[in-house]
């Protein structure tokens, strides 16, 4: 395997309870192991667990002896993943505290933003993990409607949308912002489905969840504003067109 420039190697007080936390819970798989070791990974981030050993002896790497619960303190280790919702509650599922629940931040990079969601959990020996990602900000339509929508949203009266499927980049899953039209207010939501159809095979169910009275207003608004979309792009509407629809449900709201 290729290692990493730099693995953490954390110390801790059983490593049975450790290594079922960071395999059962939040999805590493152990490379290799020993009787009181283990080299774990999730996507590119690698982590060694050791099994501490107390009182120290004369070839222990202990720098004290003093080691008491939460080990790690004033470090957090950050691990950026592409979607860290299946982690998130996988945790929530097995009662598991957070430490800090989700947050949107913004760092600074030089000349750029990174404009990420987080959240902190420790593990079994208080170590805190910091699992991140990198977020977009969207909103409904092309203008103020985005406002009533945005609105319905959080009255949980629509849960769903759907838009042009122009290329066949579709994620189907994941944490999204959702904004009103001048971004004062926000939402994270969760992507719990998504499919493609055709415009002419939009089911009245799907129109409901999208807050429509009926089909036959969902396809008239929609005809509308896939019309204005497909013209940036010089193509003109037709039934048959293809959309996704998706499926969200309301996690945070945020302000």
């Amino acid at each position: 395997m290729n290692f990493n420039c730099l693995i953490p190697e954390l110390r801790v007080f059983d490593l049975t309870k450790s290594i079922d936390f960071y395999t059962k819970t939040l999805g590493f798989k152990i490379e290799y192991s020993r009787s009181d070791f283990a080299m774990i990974a999730l996507d590119k981030c690698q982590i060694m667990l050791q099994q501490l050993s107390l009182p120290s002896g004369p070839d222990s790497w202990n720098v004290t002896d003093d080691m008491t619960c939460p080990l790690g303190r004033g470090i957090n280790f950050q691990i950026i993943l592409p979607d860290i919702s299946e982690i998130y509650f996988s945790l929530k599922k097995q009662k598991i505290e957070i430490f800090k629940d989700l947050m949107v931040n913004d760092y600074q990079e030089n000349d750029i933003n990174n404009h990420v969601l987080e959240f902190l959990v420790q593990d079994p020996d208080g170590y805190l993990l910091r699992f991140q990602q990198d977020i977009e900000d969207w909103h409904f339509g092309d203008d103020k409607t985005a406002d009533r929508l945005f609105d319905l949203v959080l009255g949980r009266k629509k849960t769903a949308t759907s838009s042009l499927f122009l290329n066949d980049d579709i994620d189907g899953k994941g944490f999204s912002i959702l904004t009103n039209w001048d971004k004062t207010r926000k939402a994270i939501v969760l992507t719990t489905a998504s499919f493609i159809t055709t415009f002419n095979k939009v089911k009245p169910e799907i129109a409901q969840k999208e807050g429509n009275k009926s089909l036959e207003d969902w396809r008239e608004i929609h005809k509308n504003f896939f019309s204005k979309e497909l013209e940036k792009h010089n193509l003109q509407f037709n039934e048959n067109i293809k959309i996704v629809c998706e499926e969200f449900e309301v996690v945070k709201i945020l302000n």
